[in-house]
C-alpha cells in the first residue's frame, strides 16, 4: 500500500541544513528506496534571506518544480516536506562524505523508508563512469556482427535522460572511396520517419486545428476509399496506426511517378483485405496521408512542418527529409545490398511522394535529440515541441499487432508512429526503417531513461535490434543474452525455405504451352489505381514494363508468365481472356492477402499513318465494302446503310463500330499488307477479300 501511495501523490522532501550557508546548496539526484523499484527523485535547495527555499521533482510522477515547505538546515542535519500531500511525505536526513552526499529517512503517514541523495553533477560523472563500465566491450560485439552480416558501416548513439552516453560510428560510409562513418554521416532512416509524422499531427493537434477522433473525410472533403464505411469513419488516430483494412499496396508507390496528390487520389480504388479496424495491417500509404492531412491544417507542406516545428527547434541541423538534400552534404552513406553474404552498392531511392513514411535522412548525433524529446514531457532545452498530454497519446497502444516468440518480450502493440512491448519488464517503444540500401533502428525505455539509435548503409540487416537489446541489458544490469546468435540463421530455416520452394515448383503444370502467340499478350493494360504497365515481346518471351520496374517474362505454364530478375523476380502474370477467346486482361498477385490485381487491356494507340493502311474496297459477294480515313478517324460505308465510325479495342487489329453495338470487324494482314476485313456481327462471321 506503501508504494501505491507513493506512486499517488507528490512528496515533501526535507534537505539537511549545512555548517556554512552554501553546504547544503544545490541540484541533488536520488532515489527514494521502494523495495524492487526504488523512485527517482531531484531536489533543488538554496537560501534567500537567511531563509531555506526549495523544490522537488519526481520524473517518472511527472511532478516537476514541486515547492518544499519546512527547510531547516541545522549543522550536518536536513528537513524538508511537501505540504498539501496525503500523509505529509518528510525527508530527515544529513550531509556525508564532504557534503557530496545526503541521506536519511522518508516517512509519509506511518510509512518509512530510506532515501539517497548526490549532488547532481556528482551523480551525473558517476552515472557516466557506470554506463561506460556497462558497456565496456559494447564496442566489439557491434564490429563483431557487422562483420558477420557484412555491412559496411554503422552509427550508434545511446541516450540517458538529457545525455548521450555512447556515440561512435563504425566501418564505412562508402566502401569504394574508403571513407568512414562519424556520428554526424547522414543515413536513410527509412520508416522510422513515421513516428515525426504523428508528431507533425499532434503538433497541428496542439494547435486547435485537428482532433484525433473527428473523420478525416471532415478535414479532407475528397478523402475517399474504396469502403464507405472507412472511408466515413477513418480518424487520424486511424491512419496512424495501421488499421484501415487495407493491405501494403506498396507497388502502387515503389515503382511509380505518381506525385503525392495522385497517390491521394487513387487511393479509393485500392482493395482492402480486412474490415476498417479488422486488424493491424502495416500501410505505407495511409502514413502519406497523414502527412498529407498535417499540411492541409497547418497551411504547408509536411516537409515544412518537419523542418520548422521539429528539426530547427530540436537542433537537428544535419537532418533533411528529402534524398536530394541527403545527398548535397558533404557526410552521407553510400546504401549497400546484395543479401547478407554480399555488398552491392544500390542506386539512391528517392521517395518524395511517399515521403511521410519514410524520407527523413539524419545522423546519430541528430538522431539522439529526437529521442532526448521521447525521453522528456514534449520540452528539450527550454523549447516546447508538443504538448504533455499529445506525446503520452503517441507513445500509448492503440491496436494490438502479435504475439512475439521471445519470453522476454511476449506480445507486440502499436501506438501512433510506435511499436510498443515490454522487454524484461520495461516498456520499450521503438520504430525501424528499411529503404533501399539502409536500415535503421529507434527504440526508448521511457520508465528507465534509456534510448538507442542505430543507422546502417545496408538493405534489410537484422542485427539493429539484437545490438539494442545488448545495450539496454549492459546499462539496466540485466543478465546478457547473445541476441545476435539468435538471427543467425539455422538449418531449419534452410529446411524451410527448400520446402517453400519445392511447393512452388509443384504447383506448376508441365508440359503446357501458351494459348496464344505471344505476339497476342503485348499490348497496354491498365488499373484505376496503379495505372499502366506494358507488355512487349522479346525473342522468343515476353517482358514486363511497369514505370520503373523492367524485367523479363518467362513461360511458366497455361497463360502464367513469371519474372525473373529485379524486385519483380517471383512474380507471376496469368493473361485473361474474354469470351471470343481474346487476350483482354492480365492479373498480377501483388498482394498475397487479396486476389490478383486484374489490369484491363487497352486499346491500341494508333497512328493516322498505320488507319489509313486499312483504307480500301473489300468485296463481300456482291456488295463492296469501303473502308476510308475521315480526318483520323476511321470509317465503314457499307452501301444502303449509314457510314459506321471504326473504333480501335485492345486487340491488334480489330475494331468495334461506333453506331452497332456488338459489332466489330479485324483487319486480316498478309505479307505486310491488309488481305481482308472479317465482320463479326451477331448473325454470324463474314469475310470480305481486299479489291486492289
Amino acid at each position: 500500500m506503501l508504494r501505491a501511495a507513493l506512486l499517488a501523490c507528490a512528496f515533501v522532501f526535507v534537505a539537511a541544513s549545512p555548517l556554512h550557508a552554501q553546504r547544503a546548496a544545490g541540484d541533488w539526484t536520488g532515489t527514494i528506496n521502494i523495495p524492487g523499484n526504488p523512485l527517482a527523485i531531484e531536489v533543488m535547495l538554496h537560501e534567500e534571506a537567511g531563509a531555506w527555499r526549495g523544490t522537488i521533482s519526481i520524473p517518472v510522477q511527472n511532478l516537476a518544480g514541486y515547492p518544499l515547505a519546512g527547510v531547516r538546515v541545522a549543522g550536518d542535519s536536513v528537513f524538508f516536506q511537501m505540504d498539501g500531500i496525503p500523509g505529509t511525505p518528510r525527508f530527515r536526513g544529513a550531509l556525508m562524505d564532504g557534503d557530496a552526499r545526503m541521506a536519511g529517512t522518508f516517512l509519509q503517514g506511518e510509512g518509512r523508508l530510506t532515501f539517497e541523495l548526490a549532488r547532481a553533477e556528482a551523480a551525473r560523472q558517476a552515472e557516466q563512469a557506470r554506463a561506460a563500465d556497462a558497456l565496456a566491450g559494447y564496442d566489439s560485439l557491434v564490429v563483431a556482427a557487422m562483420e558477420e552480416w557484412k555491412v559496411p558501416g554503422a552509427a550508434i548513439a545511446l541516450v540517458q535522460g538529457d545525455e548521450v552516453i555512447f556515440e561512435q560510428g563504425f566501418g564505412l560510409r562508402d566502401v569504394a572511396a574508403r571513407l568512414p562513418v562519424t556520428p554526424e554521416t547522414r543515413f536513410a532512416i527509412g520508416s522510422s520517419t513515421k513516428a515525426f509524422t504523428a508528431l507533425t499531427l499532434a503538433i497541428v493537434s496542439d494547435e486547435g486545428k485537428l482532433a484525433w477522433d473527428t473523420p478525416v473525410v471532415e478535414y479532407l472533403p475528397d478523402f475517399r476509399l474504396k469502403d464507405d464505411v472507412a472511408t466515413q469513419g477513418m480518424t487520424a488516430t486511424d491512419l496512424l496506426t495501421h488499421r484501415s483494412g487495407l493491405p501494403r499496396h506498396d507497388l502502387l508507390w515503389y515503382s511509380t511517378p505518381f506525385s503525392r496528390e495522385e497517390l491521394y487520389h487513387r487511393l479509393r480504388y485500392l482493395e482492402p483485405s480486412k474490415p476498417f479496424r479488422g486488424a493491424w495491417q502495416y500501410q505505407n500509404l495511409m502514413y502519406m496521408t497523414a502527412g498529407y492531412l498535417a499540411g492541409q491544417r497547418a497551411g504547408t507542406s509536411w516537409e515544412d512542418l518537419v523542418r520548422q516545428r521539429i528539426l530547427g527547434p530540436l537542433g537537428m541541423t544535419g537532418a533533411s527529409v528529402s534524398m536530394a538534400e541527403m545527398l548535397a552534404s558533404d557526410d552521407h552513406a553510400t546504401g549497400y545490398g546484395g543479401g547478407r553474404d554480399s555488398m552491392n552498392a544500390l542506386p539512391p531511392f528517392t521517395l518524395d511522394a511517399i515521403g511521410p513514411a519514410g524520407s527523413i535522412n539524419a545522423g546519430v548525433r541528430d538522431m539522439a535529440r529526437w529521442v532526448e524529446l521521447q525521453l522528456s514531457d514534449g520540452e528539450v532545452d527550454g523549447t516546447r515541441i508538443v504538448s504533455e498530454g499529445n506525446l503520452k497519446f503517441l507513445h500509448t497502444p492503440q491496436v494490438f499487432v502479435a504475439p512475439q516468440a521471445q519470453e522476454a518480450s511476449p506480445y507486440l502493440l502499436y501506438a501512433p508512429g510506435w511499436f510498443v512491448e515490454v522487454y524484461r519488464g520495461h516498456r520499450l517503444l521503438h520504430h525501424g526503417g528499411n529503404i533501399d540500401g539502409f536500415s535503421a533502428l529507434v527504440g526508448f525505455l521511457p520508465d528507465s531513461d534509456l534510448g538507442f539509435v542505430m543507422l546502417t548503409n545496408k538493405n534489410g540487416t537484422p542485427i539493429p535490434r539484437p545490438l539494442m537489446l545488448a545495450a539496454f541489458d549492459r546499462l539496466l544490469g540485466l543478465e546478457k543474452t547473445d541476441w545476435v546468435a539468435q538471427i543467425r540463421p539455422t538449418a531449419a530455416a534452410d529446411s524451410l525455405d527448400g520446402v517453400a520452394k519445392a511447393d512452388r515448383d509443384a504447383r506448376r503444370v508441365p508440359n503446357t504451352t501458351p494459348a496464344h502467340p505471344l505476339a497476342d499478350y503485348a499490348g497496354d493494360y491498365a488499373h484505376p489505381a496503379y495505372g499502366t504497365l506494358t507488355i512487349g515481346q522479346q525473342g522468343d518471351g515476353l517482358r514486363v514494363r511497369y514505370y520503373t520496374l523492367d524485367a523479363p517474362l518467362v513461360h511458366w505454364h497455361y497463360d502464367t508468365f513469371e519474372a525473373t530478375e529485379t524486385v519483380a523476380k517471383g512474380m507471376k502474370l496469368t493473361f485473361r481472356t474474354d469470351a471470343d477467346g481474346l487476350v483482354d486482361g492480365v492479373g498480377l498477385r501483388i498482394e498475397p492477402t487479396l486476389d490478383p490485381v486484374v489490369f484491363s487491356r487497352e486499346a491500341a494507340s494508333i497512328s493516322p499513318e498505320q488507319l489509313a493502311a486499312y483504307a480500301g474496297q473489300y468485296r463481300l459477294g456482291g456488295v463492296v465494302i469501303s473502308i476510308a480515313m475521315r480526318g483520323e478517324l476511321l470509317t465503314m460505308t457499307v452501301p444502303g446503310q449509314p457510314t459506321y465510325t471504326l473504333v480501335p479495342t485492345p486487340q491488334p487489329h480489330l475494331f468495334d463500330a461506333k453506331e452497332l453495338p456488338g459489332y466489330q470487324v479485324r483487319f486480316e494482314r498478309e505479307g505486310g499488307k491488309t488481305a481482308r476485313i472479317v465482320l463479326l456481327q451477331p448473325n454470324g462471321t463474314f469475310r470480305a477479300e481486299r479489291v486492289e
